[in-house]
C-alpha cells in the first residue's frame, strides 16, 4: 500500500503527540524534511519530567551483517541476544536514579537498527510502562519480521516525497503535489500564495521542501499586510525570491551568535549543498568547509564569551566593543552579549572542540557534526554517538 500524503501522516503525529507519547514510534521515509518535522513535535511532547537520552545511529560501527535478514532466515539457529550490550535500551526499564520513567531517540537509526535489531525484537515487551522509544529511518522494509514485529508494537509513520505531477493526467507541475504543497504550506503561514506563484518558487528557489518552507518565511516577513482574499501572483514576487540560497560561515556565525534558528539551520544547508565562494567567485573544496566554519564559530564565540564575562563583571555592554579591540559591527557585537551567557558560550566552545575531535578522530560527517552542535546550541539537547552508549 502506497504511504499516504506527507502532511496527513504529519497530523496523525500531532494528534499522537497531543495524546501522549506510546511505548514505541517509528518515524521512516525518504522526504527529510517531513521526517525532522516529525520528529520535532514527537520530542516536543516528551514530558518534562522524563529522562530523554537522543543517540546518533550513523555512528554505530557497521559489524555484522543485517538484523532484518537474520530475523527473516527461519532455518539458523537461534542465537543468544544479549540486549544488555545495547545500554541505550536498558535506559527503557524504567525507575533511573532522576527520573521515573525515559525516552530514547535514536536519530538516522539505519545503521543502529540493522546491527541492534534482534536485541531490539526481544527488548520491546520489557520497556517499562510510560517510557518509550523514538526510531528515525531513512527506509525499513515492512515486509520483514523486525519491520512487522515494530508495527505491531507501536506507531509508525512513513514520509515519502511529494509528487511532482500529478498520477495519470497531463496538467503539468501546477497541479502536483509539491507545488499544491507549497500553497497549502504558504496559507497556513498566512501568506496567500497563488498557484502559479508556487510554481515560480519551484522552479526558482528548487524542490526542495526544507528550501521551499525556508522561502516561504522569507516571503512572509516581505509581505507581513498581504490580503489573504488576493493571493500573491508570480508578478509579485519579482525581485524577492531567492536564487539556489548559498552562505558563507561568516553568516552562520552571525546566525548562531544572534540565536536566530532558522538563518544558522538555513546557512548550513547553504554551505554543504551548494558550497563556499571565495573572494575570487570560485567554490572552495567541500573538505574546506567544515574547518572553515569551525575555526570561525570558535573564534566569535570566544571574543563574545571574553566581553561577556567583562559584562558579567559590571562593564557596561556599549563599552565593551572598545575594551576588547572590536571595531567593526560594534551594535552587532552588543546585542549578541545580550543573547548569550556565559555558561551557553562556554559550552558552546566546549562543543566545537568536540566537533574537532571527533572529524580527527573519527572521520565523522563533517555536515552531520555541525547539524548536532546546532541542536546543542539551540535547544541544549547533546546528541550522543552510538559509539558513546557502548563504551
Amino acid at each position: 500500500m502506497a504511504a499516504p500524503h506527507p502532511e496527513r501522516e504529519l497530523e496523525r503525529i500531532r494528534k499522537l503527540a497531543k495524546a501522549g507519547l506510546p511505548r514505541l514510534v517509528v518515524v521512516s521515509g525518504k522526504e527529510a524534511f517531513f521526517r525532522g518535522e516529525a520528529m520535532d513535535l514527537l520530542l516536543a511532547a516528551v514530558p518534562k519530567d522524563a529522562e530523554l537520552v537522543t543517540v546518533e545511529g550513523l555512528d554505530v560501527a557497521d559489524t555484522r551483517g543485517s538484523a532484518e535478514d537474520e530475523a527473516e532466515d527461519e532455518e539458523a539457529p537461534p542465537e543468544p541476544v544479549q540486549s544488555g550490550s545495547v545500554p541505550e535500551l536498558q535506559v527503557l526499564r524504567g525507575g533511573g536514579l532522576f527520573a521515573k520513567r525515559s525516552f530514547v531517540v535514536v536519530r538516522r537509526a539505519d545503521k543502529w537498527v540493522k546491527r541492534h535489531g534482534a536485541a531490539l525484537l526481544a527488548f520491546l515487551p520489557r520497556i517499562a510502562a510510560g517510557s518509550g522509544l523514538v526510531l528515525e529511518l531513512q527506509s525499513l522494509d515492512r515486509r520483514t519480521k523486525l519491520a512487522k514485529a515494530l508495527e505491531a508494537a507501536g506507531e509508525f509513520a512513513e514520509f515519502r516525497e511529494l509528487y511532482e505531477r500529478p498520477f495519470g493526467r497531463d496538467d503539468g507541475e501546477i497541479s502536483g503535489e509539491l507545488v499544491q504543497w507549497v500553497v497549502q504550506r504558504a496559507g497556513a503561514m498566512g501568506l496567500p500564495l497563488g498557484a502559479e506563484a508556487a510554481l515560480l518558487m519551484t522552479a526558482q528557489v528548487g524542490k526542495a521542501p526544507a528550501e521551499l518552507a525556508a522561502e516561504l518565511v522569507r516571503l512572509r516577513d516581505q509581505f507581513p499586510g498581504a490580503n489573504k482574499a488576493k493571493p500573491l501572483q508570480p508578478g509579485d514576487l519579482r525581485g524577492k525570491l531567492s536564487v539556489q540560497f548559498e552562505s558563507t560561515p561568516f553568516e552562520l556565525a552571525e546566525a548562531v551568535l544572534q540565536r536566530e534558528r532558522e538563518k544558522a539551520w538555513r546557512s548550513l544547508r547553504g554551505m554543504f549543498d551548494r558550497g563556499v565562494r571565495q573572494r575570487d567567485g570560485r567554490r572552495m573544496d567541500q573538505q574546506g568547509v567544515f574547518p572553515f566554519a569551525v575555526s570561525w564559530l570558535f573564534q566569535s564565540m570566544a571574543k563574545l564569551h571574553e566581553g561577556r564575562q567583562l559584562v558579567d563583571q559590571g562593564v557596561s555592554p556599549r563599552d565593551v566593543p572598545g575594551r576588547i579591540g572590536v571595531k567593526g559591527f560594534a551594535d552587532r557585537f552588543t546585542v549578541q552579549l545580550q543573547r548569550c551567557t556565559e555558561p551557553v558560550l562556554r559550552e558552546g566552545m566546549l562543543a566545537l572542540l568536540e566537533c574537532q575531535r571527533r572529524m580527527r578522530l573519527h572521520g565523522d560527517d563533517p555536515e552531520l557534526l555541525l547539524e548536532q552542535f546546532l541542536v546543542q546550541w539551540f535547544d541544549g539537547v547533546r546528541v550522543r554517538p552510538a559509539r558513546e552508549m557502548e563504551a
